[in-house]
């Protein structure tokens, strides 16, 4: 059978990476570090990472205009998201006209246009405007001579910082609408209801769009940040918005972070992070196995997302794979039917998280005992069928993968973050 799969986080292109591999190099001359400040950079990321991750009422508001905290920041969480950001926007449409403005709402360091400008090479030539609104002037400003050093002092693209917060009033109107790293920051500091917060938040937003806009808000793939994109999603569908991804419908979303839920998030590979990051990562006693978001990507009302075919039913997957009691292996994902158990069995595999596939709807509807789940069975597509005969030289690297393979199926921490997305560990529930 053949199938068509397409994917929101590809696998860096030869630019994308020759880019982030050299961004050391970038930081080292436009930030440059003392040598005391160097020797213990570690310590300064391991006390953010922190505070980020543990009790935020004890964060500051104004934690990027601490130099520590700036350093900590610029070194290892900005190259994180360029490398987090840089994979989503290679599988996203986004669609950027001439003379277009991109207002970027908690910019810091201008994660989200250094990330556009590596991962989209087609826009680099386009006159585009960017408002950049943060609290932080200063990591604007250092973002600003980053984001020179990338693209040059002759780029098209011209950057406006203001200073302030979602709220602030801006005169321009955005062709793209982008909030990274922030709702979940924001929601968690008022006691106003989420659903009425959300709705103010959506108001907000749209407030600032052009004619023929869209809206990106990325956030950590947590379970708090699951259940506030879930509440923003129903405000904008109830207003008649379009959810372009990562949704394939406008239903309840199964995902939705409440409690005994799981909550829509996706987790993809390290290895094709550049690997000084991933050395650094290691030396602060951080080490990734995967990186992981949350997000929305809504559209105007007219602005309508891909449909299904008839008889068909769009996937959207969002769990890495999973040993299946019965053998195989599973995957979650979700459809317009709800919460779907993808079943690999008999030579069949199962995708990358984000992949979008269609399905026959099945004749049959199982259920699946743990999750409540529909089960739809993946097919051996192929490229999935072993190949014919090897030659001496073929069996013999293949013996090496396989060999390579069983030993990390052994690791207690298996293999969740390989690119094949096989957990080796059974489901938990």
């Amino acid at each position: 059978m053949s199938i068509k799969v397409s994917s929101l986080f590809p696998l860096p292109s030869a630019d994308v990476s020759e880019i982030l591999d050299g961004y050391l190099a970038v930081l080292d001359r436009i930030v440059p570090l003392r040598a005391k400040h160097m020797a213990e950079l570690h310590y300064a990321i391991r006390d953010l990472s922190r505070s980020l991750t543990g009790e935020r009422s004890s964060l500051s508001n104004d934690y990027m205009g601490d130099p520590r905290s700036l350093n900590a920041y610029l070194r290892y969480f900005l190259p994180w998201n360029l490398y987090r950001l840089s994979r989503l926007f290679q599988g996203l449409d986004i669609r950027l006209p001439e003379n277009g403005t991109v207002i970027d709402l908690g910019a810091g360091p201008l994660t989200v246009a250094q990330a556009l400008w590596i991962a989209r090479p087609e826009l680099r030539t386009r006159k585009l405007t960017f408002i950049n609104v943060d609290r932080t002037p200063k990591s604007m400003r250092e973002g600003n001579s980053l984001f020179e050093a990338l693209a040059g002092p002759d780029t098209p693209w011209r950057m406006v910082n203001v200073k302030g917060g979602s709220t602030s009033k801006i005169r321009e109107k955005a062709d793209l609408l982008v909030c990274a790293n922030m709702v979940n920051e924001a929601s968690a500091g008022t006691r106003i209801p989420l659903p009425v917060w959300a709705e103010n938040f959506c108001s907000s937003m749209v407030s600032k769009l052009a004619p023929e806009a869209r809206m990106l808000i990325i956030e950590p793939g947590i379970r708090r940040s699951g259940r506030v994109l879930s509440v923003i999603r129903e405000e904008f569908i109830g207003s008649g918005y379009s959810i372009l991804a990562p949704c394939t419908h406008a239903e309840e979303c199964p995902m939705n972070g409440e409690r005994g839920k799981s909550w829509c998030h996706f987790n993809f590979d390290s290895d094709h992070a550049p690997k000084w990051l991933r050395e650094l990562s290691i030396r602060c006693r951080l080490e990734k196995d995967n990186v992981s978001l949350s997000f929305l990507y809504v559209g105007l009302p007219e602005d309508s997302p891909e449909q299904p075919r008839e008889g068909e039913m769009l996937i959207r997957t969002i769990s890495d794979s999973f040993r299946l009691d019965e053998g195989g292996f599973g995957q979650y994902g979700c459809a317009e039917q709800g919460q779907i158990l993808l079943s690999a069995k008999n030579g069949a595999r199962t995708l990358f998280p984000g992949g979008l596939i269609g399905m026959p709807v099945p004749e049959e509807e199982k259920k699946d005992a743990k999750s409540g789940a529909m089960i739809v069975d993946l097919p051996q597509r192929n490229k999935d069928k072993k190949p014919g005969p090897k030659t001496p030289t073929e069996k013999v690297r293949k013996d090496q993968q396989r060999d390579t393979a069983e030993k990390r199926a052994r690791s207690p921490k298996g293999d969740s973050g390989k690119s094949d997305y096989r957990s080796k560990g059974k489901r938990k529930g």
